[in-house]
Parts: C-alpha cells; structure tokens; sequence
C-alpha cells in the first residue's frame, strides 16, 4: 500500500501526550504511534531520503515536516538532476562523480518523471575559457559519466556529447546574440520534469516500508532525558493549522530541515551550536522563447545562468547569492530580478522585457557553512553527531542538493546505525541504487511502452487520452487511483483550470497525499500552480472542492484564497518595479 490518511486518531498517547486528532488523522502511511527508532525533521529532499532509508534499513521512523513537503528549497529549482559542470572549476570532482551516478539511479528509480535534456554550453570569441577548453572539460565531464546508461530505459539514454556551429545554435537558440558568438558543446543531462511530485514519490516509497511522514507539524524543540543525562528523547511538534501540540519520544533524531536547523532546535540550537550559509537562488519563469534545449551560459558579468525551456515556458535562474535571516522572509527582490536580468541580456539577441515574464521563484539552500561566497561553496553535504555537545541522540545534516539526496540519505543511515546500533531496532540491508520507487512503472524496456499500457487502465473513466498520460507521468501506478475517483463520481473528470489538471487530483491530493491548504494542492500537488498565477475561475474551482472535502466555510474559502493571491501580487509588483527601472 502507498501512503494513505487515516481518518481517525491513533491509539494510546505519544509520550504522555495525546496528539491531536488532525495531527495523527494527517498521517501519510503508518498510524502515528508510540516511541519511534528515528525522528526526521525537514520534509524537503534531504530529509525524505534520509527517512526513506531509515525504514528500508527496517527503522521505525517518523517525518516531520512544518509546512508541506517540498514546500521550501526542494521545490524551488532549475528542474534538473545534473552532475554539476561547473563544479569541475572548483575542482570538486568528488561531487561531481557522485552526481553523475545518482542521476542515473535516479532515472532508473523514476523514469516516468525523469527525462533526457540537451545542454548547450555556449561560447562566445569573449568568453573565458575558450571554446577548446569547455570541450576538455564536457569530454572529463562526460568521463565521469562513463556508464551513465546503464540499467535506464532505452528511450531515456544519452547520446555523446558533441559541437554545435554557430549556425545550428541561432535555429536551436534563437535568443542567443549572434555578436561574437562561435558555437555550443552539447551534453546531456536529466530533467527533473517535476520535482514536487517526484518528492512525493519518494514518501510514498518511505510509507510504503512503514514509515510515518507528516506534513504541517513543526518541531519546535527537543525532548530531553530526566536522567540528568541531556541525551535527546524526542521532539516537541506543534499542529501547524490548529495549534495543538504533542511529544514524540524517538531514540534518534535527525535534523535535516535545512535553512532552518536551528529553528527546529529551539533553545538547544546554541548548545548543538549547528550553523548553516545560506544561499538565495531566485528564478524567473517566462513565455516560451523557442529554445529546444537548455543553454547553460555565463554572462559579460562572470555569472552562469541556465535557460530552460520546461513545460511551454521558459525558466530562467538561479541567482545563487548570500541571504541572512529567516528562510520564511525570503522573498524575490527588484536586485535579484536585475542581476539575472544582467546576466541574460548580456548574451541575448534582444533584452528581456517585462511582458515576457509571469512569476518568480525562490528557494533558500542551507549550504555547508565556510567564509567563502555561497556561489562558489561546495554542494558537499556534512553528518554531525552532537554527542560532543551534550546532546547524545541528535544528528544534524546540512549542505547537499537534489540530485545526491539518495547518496546522502544512505550515509547519513549507515552513520547513524554505526553510532547508535544498539540502542535501535534490529536493522536489515537496503540497497536502494537500482530500486525503482513503489509507484513506479514495472520493467517494460521504454518508458514509452510503460506509459502505452497506463492508457488502457481504467477504462470507463471518462477521462481523455492527454489528461491520461499527465496522469501516468504525474502519479506513476497510483493514476489508477485518480482514475477511479473519476469513474465513481464523473464531475470529477472535469479539468482544473486551461491544463490537462482534475478535479479527481484535488480529491486525491486530500485523502492519499496529505494536503490541507490551497497552496499544498495547486503547488505542490496539481502542475496549474507551478505554471504561473492560477486563473481566477480555477482557483475558485479548487477552492470549492477542498471546502467540501477539509469543512470549510465561506470565511475559510476566503481566508485561503486571499492568501494565495497575496503571495501573486506581491511577487507582480517586485517584477513591475525591476522592469521599471
């Protein structure tokens, strides 16, 4: 089974403490229960990874998560599983070899929202290095990834890398300026079509080896030992949409939350003396501007900035700078607007006007912390066990990135059993490297063929072919489940929205995935958010449907949807002022 609500409270109490009946009702998998073996705080990649092979290793463990998952960095990328190119200046080979082989277990786990894309490494007469020298260092790139089709679906493989003329690029790459402009190496990389559902993939697999993940629970401190010891016994959650809180006693925890390790540490924070760097990166998503592959460039101002065609738009990012204070103020800024503006016009055929862009998007990364400027910091992750600090039990994780989440939640298990083995539950092996996700497609030579056989299931849903394979790419196997909400009831075969969307997600977003706000559904859940401000009517659809289903009234409805468009229309009037100037 793939994680599912329960709709009624656990049994017992959870350290002395009855949780609520929301909180233990929002459980994704396992019903939330008595002392767990490991708590995980931090819903984003890093900690779903490390949650998911705590349970593969045969753990009883718990996620908690203080908004949604993915809701915070994970969520906020360029859409890639890349092995980092430009990491090869650092030389920080390193992460660059583990890269390149967990992008290909990642296309073997998932490769129905995996996919091939071309990058084109431009060079311009300007530009440094010089032409013969990207080529050296896409072919030592290319080296890393030696085996890098080995085991994927046929239809998923990479080709070699090669030159692109100049000629070839402009049809290819039309916003390029043609001044100065000799050519492209293209290599090929992974797109992470969607990383919101993909994370979600992940939990399901992690509940599916019986794990607990709960979202809208933050961890706001530590449970502490009444030995006198200071060993950590568990965490102090609170009920994010109610307010209520309880304890939850676990042998282990793992702090994985990101920018926001010491937050969930509460007054303990100064003694585990846990500090991150973080780093802002800000994309901006646009009109389709006819690309038919990503360009990876570097500008007149020494900064790289990757131009990807995704989903009939156009992303435009990172910024990749220093960011101080809460990661909940993080906000897109006129300066982060204008330093990517900088960047990209330097190299564009014409400058980009304000008419091209709808919306923003920001994400904070919790970089490995060192004196050096975040844009040239490693993406290395750490493991600290704090038993040096008085606080036996709690391990913190930081720095990492999307595409080694599987890496680092492996080691980061392995450390933790070798730590504290006897103080755990029996353990088991967990190879995860070539596993697929639980609602993966079975082996079927091409994802292609895989998704040819999705089309025929459920076939009296009235559903049309398009919104069918959506389905199939979105969800995996568990689109049957989503197809059989709209053979039972067939308004729920009507579209959310101008995409191929349902009413059927929302329902299902609800009952088998955990969401409780308007943003959960439309951002994380559905694809209509992650394309822009949502048109009125479908956001008063949505609305209306979530009403029915969490018991909302027309003060709720309301409350939810000003606070979408608040979001909307302060992220237009940043856009109007940095276009302005």
């Amino acid at each position: 089974m793939t994680g599912t609500v329960h709709g009624s409270p656990a049994g017992g109490t959870v350290g002395g403490q009855a949780p609520s009946a929301a909180l233990a009702g929002r459980a994704l998998g396992a019903p939330l229960r008595g002392e767990y073996d490991v708590a995980v705080i931090g819903g984003g990649i890093s900690g779903v990874q490390i949650a998911r092979h705590a349970a593969g290793r045969g753990l009883r463990t718990v996620l908690l998560e203080k908004v949604d998952f993915g809701a915070g960095t994970s969520s906020a990328t360029t859409k890639a599983i890349h092995g980092g190119l430009r990491y090869l200046e650092q030389y920080d080979f390193g992460v660059v070899a583990e890269s390149v082989a967990e992008r290909r277990f990642l296309a073997i786990a998932a490769p129905h929202l995996v996919q091939p894309r071309s990058f084109l490494l431009t060079a311009f007469d300007w530009s440094a290095p010089k032409a013969p020298m990207l080529g050296a260092g896409v072919a030592l790139y290319e080296a890393f990834a030696w085996n890098r089709n080995t085991g994927v679906p046929r239809d998923i493989r990479s080709p070699r890398f090669r030159w692109v003329g100049r000629r070839n690029l402009l049809r290819r790459a039309p916003i390029l300026s043609p001044d100065g402009l000799t050519g492209a190496w293209r290599h090929d990389d992974t797109l992470n079509l969607h990383p919101e559902r993909l994370l979600l993939a992940l939990v399901h697999s992690f509940t599916a080896d019986g794990g607990t993940a709960l979202n809208h629970a933050e961890v706001t401190g530590l449970l502490r030992g009444a030995d006198g010891s200071g060993a950590v016994t568990g965490v102090r959650v609170r009920d994010s949409l109610t307010g209520e809180t309880a304890a939850v006693p676990a042998r282990t925890v793992i702090n994985a939350a990101g920018p926001w390790v010491q937050q969930a540490l509460g007054g303990d924070a100064p003694q585990a003396g846990v500090r991150v760097q973080q780093a802002k990166g800000v994309h901006l998503l646009a009109r389709d501007m006819g690309l038919t592959d990503s360009l990876y460039v570097r500008g007149r101002n020494g900064r790289h900035v990757v131009v990807s065609p995704w989903q009939g738009r156009t992303l435009i990012g990172p910024t990749d700078t220093p960011s101080a204070g809460s990661a909940d103020d993080a906000r897109t800024e006129v300066e982060d607007v204008q330093l990517l503006r900088e960047t990209l016009d330097s190299i564009s055929a014409r400058p980009l006007r304000r008419e091209d862009v709808t919306s923003t998007i920001v994400g904070v990364r919790p970089l490995v912390a060192t004196n050096g400027d975040t844009y040239s910091t490693s993406r290395r992750f750490t493991i600290t066990d704090h038993a040096q600090q008085g606080l036996d039990g709690l391990f913190t994780v930081t720095g990492g990135k999307w595409t080694t989440g599987r890496a680092m939640g492996a080691q980061v298990i392995d450390r933790v059993i070798a730590a504290r083995g006897s103080r755990l539950g029996p353990t088991r092996r967990f190879d995860s490297r070539r596993l697929p996700l639980s609602t993966s497609f079975g082996d079927y030579g091409t994802v292609a063929a895989a998704f040819d056989a999705a089309l025929r299931r459920v076939p009296a849903a009235p559903v049309p072919q398009a919104v069918r394979l959506h389905l199939a790419r979105l969800y995996g196997t568990a689109h049957e489940r989503v197809l059989a909400l709209a053979e039972a009831d067939p308004r729920l075969a009507e579209p959310i929205g101008p995409g191929p969307d349902i009413a059927a997600q929302v329902v299902y977003a609800v009952t088998d995935e955990g969401a409780r706000t308007l943003a959960d559904v439309l951002e994380r859940r559905l694809v209509i958010g992650t394309l822009g401000p949502v048109p009125e009517g479908a956001l008063r659809q949505a609305a209306a449907l979530l009403a029915g289903l969490l018991g909302w009234d027309e003060a709720g409805i309301r409350a939810e949807v000003e606070a979408y468009r608040g979001r909307l229309d302060a992220d237009r009037d940043v856009l109007d002022e940095a276009f302005a100037r």
